[in-house]
């Protein structure tokens, strides 16, 4: 697979094709090659993931874990308890955030959502609940994870990753012996992988060894993707200024002078130029590429002959950064971009087809809800809170590197320092939440 002709597609009506092709051009075969070498799982769980890949002659574990997924993280009661449990997370360390200090926020950003999101995801019990060195330890596993794929023995050209890789994997490998079903206060999401993991007979060394490669999926482009939100509303005061207008007017309650409610799923619906500058940063941001393997020739769009065992690529940066597609002010950022009555012009389908933060497909990203709630909902949180200004006194958005084949919003090449102080006028108010 990773010897062979590569088909480079960036135009949206061929993207399109593909995405309509997804028994033939699919993106699992890339589960059953690159996924050993991700987590370091045995010979024998690669034949569980291996078989029925595809789902042709009925489910397979790859197609009940994500089902299992899909069915715990659309929107519903599933989505909004696990959203809770994060917002409540976010809110007492917010309530904790020393002020009027220094802090790198890039570090800071990946510590806060890392611990947050886990204890949402797993519940109390979870490894980073229990030792913060787990947050560190994942990011080493990320940052070596390309040279842990090469698999060209791990131990002695990449040790730190392997040794990061592999603590992670017995934590998470205890944590699955302590699985009560019924009795956990992990997510829908978790349950339903479990229970997968269990039907197939998987060993709890391996469940941990798979749990690895599933954080790559919960965190590598959650936490950038919410630093450079951050990092865009509050580098543009007209902006800053404007979301919290549309916040306080749209979906924050005044119980008392001294206490406001902010209502997520309101925020959700009604916040449309915060969510459209979410939606920009990811377009900006959102450099990775989209794979699909061939899995038997196909014409694709009646043109072109797409030989079987060939590989498809999709890259995102070519896509999110054609002016053909997004207009002659593609470079530069625009918050309003994907508001409504901008998306209402020539060349909507298109710029919907080419936005591909998320996939595409039957591969779309079953956690894009929950991830736009968690930046979403943190960003509301800190603009409302808090006001941020760049230490050295001058905002810049730091360009990025790419450290890990599998996310696609890279983290910043260099951290930024910044000031979080209190809000003015706002010191003495205390904040609360509700799901509605």
């Amino acid at each position: 697979m990773l010897n062979g002709k590569v088909y480079v597609v960036t135009s949206p009506d061929l993207i399109a094709a593909v995405n309509r092709n997804s028994k033939s051009l699919a993106f699992n075969p890339f589960i059953a090659q690159l996924g050993k070498r991700i987590t370091g799982h045995d010979e024998a769980t690669s034949r569980i993931v291996q078989h029925n890949l595809n789902g042709e002659h009925g489910p397979g574990y790859v197609t009940e874990v994500h089902d299992g997924i899909v069915a715990a993280l659309i929107p519903g009661t599933n989505l909004e308890n696990m959203t809770e449990q994060y917002i409540r997370e976010v809110i007492a360390r917010l309530d904790r955030l020393e002020t009027d200090k220094d802090i790198k926020l890039f570090a800071w950003t990946r510590d806060l959502v890392t611990l947050c999101s886990t204890r949402a995801i797993y519940g109390p019990e979870n490894p980073f609940d229990k030792n913060s060195k787990f947050v560190d330890l994942f990011w080493e596993f990320d940052q070596d994870l390309n040279l842990l794929i090469a698999d060209i023995l791990p131990s002695i050209i990449v040790p730190k990753g392997n040794r990061a890789r592999t603590e992670l994997g017995i934590a998470f490998q205890e944590y699955f012996e302590h699985f009560i079903p019924g009795q956990t206060q992990s997510s829908a999401m978790i349950q339903a992988r479990q229970s997968a993991n269990t039907n197939h007979g998987l060993s709890s060394w391996n469940q941990g060894r798979l749990e690895v490669g599933t954080l790559l999926g919960l965190l590598a482009n959650t936490v950038p993707s919410a630093f450079y939100l951050l990092v865009h509303v509050y580098s543009d005061q007209a902006l800053l200024h404007d979301i919290r207008d549309e916040l306080e007017y749209t979906c924050v309650s005044t119980i008392s002078p001294a206490k406001r409610t902010l209502h997520i799923m309101t925020m959700r619906e009604k916040c449309l130029l915060l969510h459209s500058t979410f939606q920009e940063a990811l377009r900006v941001h959102a450099l990775g590429a989209g794979a699909r393997f061939v899995r038997e020739d196909t014409l694709l769009d009646d043109q072109y002959l797409l030989k079987k065992g060939m590989v498809i690529q999709m890259p995102m940066a070519v896509m999110h950064s054609d002016p053909l597609i997004w207009g002659p002010d593609v470079a530069s950022f625009q918050p309003r971009r994907f508001l409504k009555h901008s998306e209402a012009t020539q060349g909507s389908k298109q710029k919907a087809t080419a936005y591909r933060p998320f996939g595409g497909g039957a591969s779309l990203c079953p956690g894009r809800h929950f991830v736009t709630l968690e930046a979403l909902a943190l960003t509301a949180y800190m603009v409302l809170r808090f006001d941020m200004s760049p230490s050295d006194g001058q905002w810049s958005i730091p360009t990025q590197k790419q450290e890990s084949l599998a996310t696609n919003v890279f983290p910043p090449e260099k951290d930024i320092v910044v000031n979080i102080s209190q809000r003015k006028g706002f010191e003495n108010v205390g904040w609360a939440f509700d799901m509605h």
